[in-house]
């Protein structure tokens, strides 16, 4: 055989950062896929589709008894010769309305009056609020309308080829612990595998100038914010406190809550090396001081990710420390390398690497946490 070559191109961000420091990782690294075939969402158009494409035997999926006994109840199913068969009047126009792509309500998208694509919920108001910036077939267009909750639409108009920003949403969000699916103690930290209730609210967006993505973008706010909440899945753990950084700041608290964001920005960075995933499959919340850090799905119902990264949750706590820890920065707040996120719902403030580094060298170390219950005065950071 002849000798070939292969050239791995590194980028400004984490994985990259960690990739760059350690090599043989990168050919060592496996790429998990995950699933969640108990998304109740998506199994609630799969069971009518199995339906439709041949009758169920009443001993066949005894897993999704369950949604079938709903269907039943809502007469979009019923029994037939001892057999479950689709009631065709009722939902043929369900899943003519279902789409593959997403989960859940979705937003059109239009150009000069023509459909162009749609948007599933909720990463569409980040997405496509008034006069955000969309690519559409790599090309850039702004939102000159948008219609939600009512018309579920939004137009889109062309822009000059070399406009010089794009946009990025500015958001906020608060978990509510539905069900405890299962606990474990990851080092020393007590971490939980729950279903979570997202309320998420997009109140502004800041401009952002092409090729200057470390700078933080001028911020506008929404005459009207967008409010959307879901189910999904995820994680929950109590980082320790930071105590040698907030001996030494200023503003204790700032220290404390600055570096509790950080590190729910790193481990969900980090954490796509682990799981297999990419940062937009993962969303995260971390509530002030409490030391509480979420993260979640992004898709409704859940995607397996945060299982996933449940699972391997050592893994991605040592790798997360590595990033922060061999990024050669000097900026208090990071860098995009480290503790920055291009879908940071804070513009990137409120970020402390020092207290970030010094969490999770204690997590690493073994220090023990338990869960506690979230309060209404934590300010939540995303």
């Amino acid at each position: 055989g002849q000798r070939g070559y292969a050239f791995l191109a590194l980028g400004n961000d984490p994985i990259s950062q960690y990739y760059k420091n350690h090599p043989d990782d990168y050919f060592e690294d496996v790429e998990k896929t995950y699933i969640d075939p108990k998304n109740p969402f998506v199994e609630e158009f799969q069971v009518l589709a199995m339906a439709c494409d041949r009758p169920i035997s009443k001993h066949e999926l005894k897993e999704h008894q369950e949604i079938i006994e709903h269907h039943i109840i809502k007469e979009n199913l019923k029994i037939f010769n001892n057999r479950i068969v689709p009631n065709f009047d009722k939902i043929n126009s369900m899943l003519n309305e279902y789409s593959i792509r997403g989960i859940g309500k979705s937003i059109d998208i239009f150009l000069s009056d023509r459909k162009v694509g749609d948007r599933v919920l909720p990463i569409a108001l980040e997405e496509l609020h008034k006069d955000a910036i969309y690519f559409l077939a790599g090309i850039r267009y702004r939102v000159k309308e948008f219609d939600y909750p009512k018309k579920n639409l939004a137009k889109l108009e062309k822009i000059s080829r070399d406009y010089p920003y794009y946009t990025k949403s500015l958001t906020e969000e608060w978990p509510t612990i539905e069900t405890v699916f299962e606990k474990r103690v990851a080092n020393g930290v007590e971490v939980a595998f729950c279903k979570l209730h997202i309320q998420k609210k997009v109140y502004g967006y800041v401009n952002i100038e092409l090729g200057q993505e470390i700078t933080q973008g001028e911020k506008v706010m929404l005459d009207n914010p967008l409010e959307y909440d879901f189910i999904t899945k995820g994680i929950v753990f109590h980082a320790p406190r930071p105590l040698k950084v907030i001996e030494k700041a200023e503003d204790e608290d700032y220290a404390e809550a600055s570096g509790y964001h950080a590190t729910e920005h790193v481990v969900i960075e980090g954490s796509n090396m682990i799981t297999g995933g990419v940062s937009q499959d993962l969303g995260g919340i971390s509530l002030g001081t409490s030391g509480l850090i979420f993260i979640y799905d992004g898709a409704i119902g859940g995607s397996g990710a945060s299982k996933a990264l449940y699972d391997r949750f050592e893994k991605a706590l040592e790798r997360s420390m590595h990033i922060v820890k061999e990024c050669p920065c000097k900026n208090e707040s990071g860098c995009p390398r480290c503790t920055f996120s291009y879908r940071c719902g804070n513009n990137n403030e409120f970020l402390h690497k020092y207290s970030a580094l010094e969490i999770l060298e204690r997590i690493n170390k073994g220090e023990k946490t338990e869960l506690i219950d979230p309060t209404e005065g934590d300010r939540p950071l995303v």
